[in-house]
């Protein structure tokens, strides 16, 4: 038995398999007796002791172990009580999928293996942990619209300052040209304001509950894109359901309020319809922009919160507007 890989040192990205990988881990061959294994075990330190990692003579991965199962059966060799069923990644794998492998198999050390299955380390449950709080801050930062720092998440906060500006300023820049859209629809129904001015009260709650339902449609898209088990049309169906329901009731209790208001049943419908609509429309949006960021090879949060924004509150509008136009 063996707990110390030595293997030539290559330059990865440093959101890779080899960045987090271990090579100090227990290394048994399939016909080791468990008895062996465990006093190999005594009196040696490892750099990750959770799994015992099965290989053949050749050193190719044929299985794992984990600490709790090595001592049920001691009256046999290791290869009978190894788990064959087990998945390994490459070094150059991005430290993401490793999380999710994890996540999917229930995995407490993922083993790391060359072009050939060679055993050459493995990422232990702390590097993982490690893995899916920079994942879980890059995501939150790109759904804000702030581009990740090349260094990882936590180095972006203490960055100077010029550097937190030079992140934060491009979504924030497309997002003020984009909001000129805006302007032109709610220039467009300048006549429609002009003979009832009260329907200009409610379009900041308009976009609201609309870019409301889209940030939490984004938010369940981005994680649940990430799962390959989970079907893509059942995703948007669930989402289209539970925003057609949201906006729904919201809008059933906005015309409620509205009309007993003003007392303008039209209005009331006009507003509650939006509503409705703007659910729908949002929840749709939410979904498919993290799906469609996902299909051209991105990471479905990138730029997908800034993007939903502008399309939810035009879209809104326009629904809102017309909804005005045909009822006022």
């Amino acid at each position: 038995m063996t707990d110390n890989l030595q293997t030539p040192q290559t330059a990865f990205d440093h959101e890779t398999a080899a960045t987090h990988m271990v090579r100090g881990i227990p290394i048994a061959t399939m016909k080791t007796p468990v008895d062996s294994v465990i006093a190999s075990l005594r009196g040696r330190r490892f750099d990750c002791a959770d799994t015992i990692f099965v290989t053949d003579d050749d050193g190719r991965l044929e299985g794992i172990v984990r600490v709790n199962d090595l001592f049920l059966e001691t009256d046999c060799l290791i290869g009978q009580i190894m788990e064959e069923e087990h998945e390994a990644v490459r070094p150059d794998d991005d430290q993401e999928a490793i999380a999710v492998l994890a996540m999917e198999l229930n995995m407490i050390a993922v083993p790391v293996v060359d072009d050939e299955g060679r055993l050459i380390g493995a990422v232990p449950p702390e590097s993982l942990l490690k893995i899916l709080r920079a994942e879980h801050m890059e995501d939150l930062q790109r759904l804000a619209g702030i581009t990740p720092h090349e260094r990882g998440s936590d180095v972006g906060f203490d960055a100077p300052l010029g550097n937190r500006i030079r992140r934060r300023l491009p979504w924030l820049l497309f997002g003020l040209l984009a909001s000129s859209l805006i302007t032109i629809v709610m220039a467009g129904f300048e006549h429609s304001l002009a003979a009832n001015v009260s329907v200009a009260f409610f379009v900041p709650a308009i976009v609201y509950i609309a870019g409301a339902i889209g940030t939490q449609a984004v938010s369940v898209a981005v994680r649940g894109l990430l799962d390959e088990d989970i079907p893509i049309f059942k995703l948007l169906r669930g989402e289209l359901v539970v925003g057609t329901g949201i906006g729904a009731v919201l809008g059933i209790i906005a015309a409620i309020l509205v009309l007993a208001s003003f007392g303008d049943p039209r209005l009331a419908a006009a507003v509650g319809l939006a509503v409705l609509g703007g659910g729908i429309v949002s929840a749709v949006v939410g979904f498919g922009l993290p799906w469609a960021f996902t299909r051209f090879g991105s990471d479905p949060a990138l730029g997908s919160g800034p993007i939903c924004t502008i399309i939810q509150d035009v879209s809104s509008l326009l629904i809102y507007f017309f909804f005005v136009t045909i009822l006022l």
